[in-house]
C-alpha cells in the first residue's frame, strides 16, 4: 500500500547500528549487568487520589497499592494496564489478570539517565550523529502542529533535537509491550512534577497542547548474535511465527464540525487503522511516540512468563559462563533460566525536539511548574462545556474518574484472531464479581477458556 510505503520513507531504517555501536550494546547487555523490571517508579505518587491503606476508596477499580503498600493509589501507566487487561491489547487475547499483568512488565536497563546523564559517550555514535539521522529527526519534528502552526519561527534547518532517553529493552517469550503514548512533557509539567498517566491524559485531551513539547522515538531490535546486514525491502507483514513485531497507529485526532450541531467534535475516521512492522535485526523505527499510538506484539505467543507482581522489581542478567540469562525475584532467589536467544532485546530512545538554541535553554532553566490546581480546573471547565461535570465540589478521585472516561481512549483491538467477548477480555470477571458467583458460576465456564 502507498500509505505504508510513505512511512517506510520518512522514518524506517535497515541496517541502523554500524558493527561497532551493536558491539557496544551487545557488551552492555552481555556484561553481567542486571536489567530490572519497569514498575510504579514514581516521581509523583497522587494526583490527590491516594488513600491509606484500609480506607474505602481503596476498593475503586482504578485503585492498587505502592511499592511499599502504604497508600492506594493510580498506578504510574493506569492507561495502558487499563485498557490492555480489559480489551486483551493489541491482539485481544483472554486470560486472567494475574498473566495478563505479567505478560507487560519487561526488563530495561538505563544508558541515558532523566536528569541527562549518559552511561556512553552519545557523540561515539555515529547513527546519532549523522546527516541522514538528524535530518529524519528534524522532519518528525517539524510535522508536528506547533511548528507548522508558526513555520516562519519554526524553520526545519533550526530545529535541535536533545536525546533524553537512552535504553536497553528486554522481553521475556510470552511477553509485549501493550499500545500506549510515550510519557509526554509540557512546559513546566513532566514525570518529575505529576503523575505520568495524568500527563498522558492531559495529552490525550488536547486541553494543554500550547504547552506540549514535541519528541521523537527510536526503536531497534538488537541481534546478540554476530552483525550480518541485511537487503532492503519494502515488506510490511503480520508474521505468524515467534511475533515481537512493531505496530503503530498512524492516525491522528482531528477536530472537525459536526454537520448537524455545527459543533467542534473528534474525528474518529480511521482511528482503529495500524501498520505492523516485521522484526527485522538493526531496523529503526521513529515516530512522535507520544502522539502515535504504538507498541510491540507478544513475543512468542504460546510461552507463559513468571507470574510478576507489579508491586515488586525482578531482575535478569546474563551469565557467560553459563551463556544462559538468569531471572531473579525481589530477593535474589533464581527462578528461571532462558538460553542467550530466547529473549527479545531492543534498543529505545526519546529526544526533545526544540524550535531554536535559546528554546532549549529556556527549558533547562524553566523554574514555574504548572499546578494541580490549574490542570484540575482546565479539566473541570472543558467537562463544564460538555455537561459531564455534575458539581464543582468533586473529590479527585471522582473527579480522576470522571477524566479518564471522558479523555482516555485507545484503539480497540482489531486483529482479526481476537477472542474477546464484545472487545471485553471476558477472564477479568472473576476480579469484579463476589467471590462465591465466581466460585459458583464462573469458574466452570471459564476453564479450559482463560
Amino acid at each position: 500500500m502507498s500509505f505504508q510505503a510513505s512511512i517506510h520513507i520518512n522514518g524506517y531504517f535497515e541496517n541502523f547500528f554500524d558493527k561497532k555501536s551493536i558491539d557496544l550494546f551487545r557488551d552492555l547487555a552481555l556484561n553481567g549487568e542486571a536489567l530490572t523490571t519497569i514498575v510504579d517508579d514514581k516521581s509523583v505518587e497522587s494526583a490527590g487520589e491516594a488513600v491509606t491503606v484500609g480506607h474505602a476508596d481503596c476498593r475503586h477499580p482504578f485503585m492498587t497499592l505502592n511499592l511499599n503498600r502504604t497508600i492506594c493509589h493510580f498506578s504510574n501507566r493506569l492507561d495502558v494496564g487499563m485498557h490492555f487487561v480489559k480489551t486483551g491489547g493489541f491482539n485481544g487475547h483472554i486470560e486472567y489478570y494475574e498473566r495478563m499483568v505479567a505478560r507487560i512488565i519487561p526488563f530495561r536497563r538505563r544508558l541515558v539517565q532523566k536528569n541527562y546523564n549518559s552511561l556512553i559517550n552519545l557523540k561515539n555514535l555515529p547513527e546519532f550523529n549523522s546527516v541522514k539521522f538528524i535530518d529524519r529527526v528534524k522532519e518528525i519534528c517539524a510535522d508536528c502542529y506547533l511548528f507548522k502552526k508558526d513555520p516562519s519561527s519554526h524553520k526545519k534547518s533550526s530545529i535541535l533535537n536533545e536525546m533524553f532517553q537512552l535504553d536497553l529493552l528486554l522481553m521475556l517469550p510470552g511477553q509485549e509491550l501493550p499500545m500506549h503514548l510515550n510519557v509526554p512533557y509540557f512546559w513546566g509539567a513532566d514525570r518529575n512534577t505529576l503523575p505520568q498517566w495524568l500527563l498522558v491524559l492531559m495529552k490525550k485531551s488536547k486541553l494543554f497542547d500550547h504547552l506540549f513539547i514535541p519528541q521523537v522515538q527510536g526503536f531497534s531490535w538488537l541481534d546478540l548474535e554476530q552483525y550480518t546486514g541485511v537487503e532492503p525491502t519494502e515488506q510490511y507483514v503480520d508474521i505468524n511465527g515467534d511475533g515481537g513485531d512493531f505496530y503503530f497507529y498512524p492516525y491522528k485526532e482531528q477536530l472537525k464540525k459536526n454537520p448537524i450541531t455545527n459543533v467542534e467534535e473528534v474525528s474518529k475516521e480511521n482511528a482503529n487503522k495500524y501498520v505492523i512492522l516485521k522484526q527485522v535485526a538493526n531496523s529503526a523505527i521513529m515516530l512522535d511516540g507520544a502522539q502515535v499510538i504504538h507498541g510491540v506484539d507478544r513475543y512468542r505467543h504460546y510461552d507463559i512468563p513468571p507470574l510478576f507482581s507489579h508491586n515488586h522489581h525482578y531482575k535478569i542478567r546474563f551469565n557467560k559462563e553459563t551463556n544462559l540469562w538468569t531471572l531473579y525475584d525481589f530477593q535474589d532467589n533464581e527462578l528461571r533460566n532462558y538460553y542467550k536467544n530466547d529473549v527479545k532485546l531492543m534498543v529505545v530512545w526519546n529526544m526533545h525536539c526544540f524550535a531554536t538554541e535559546q528554546e532549549k535553554i529556556k527549558f533547562h532553566s524553566q523554574t514555574e511548574n504548572i499546578t494541580l490546581d490549574y490542570v484540575m480546573n482546565v479539566f473541570k471547565e472543558d467537562l463544564k462545556k460538555k455537561d459531564r461535570l455534575p458539581t464543582d465540589d468533586l473529590e479527585p478521585l471522582n473527579l480522576w474518574t470522571i477524566v479518564i472516561k471522558e479523555y482516555l481512549s485507545y484503539p480497540a483491538n482489531t486483529h482479526q484472531q481476537s477472542s474477546t467477548f464484545f472487545g471485553i477480555n471476558y477472564c477479568l470477571l472473576p476480579n469484579i464479581v463476589p467471590k462465591w458467583i465466581s466460585d459458583k458460576f464462573l469458574q466452570p465456564f471459564l476453564e479450559g477458556r482463560c
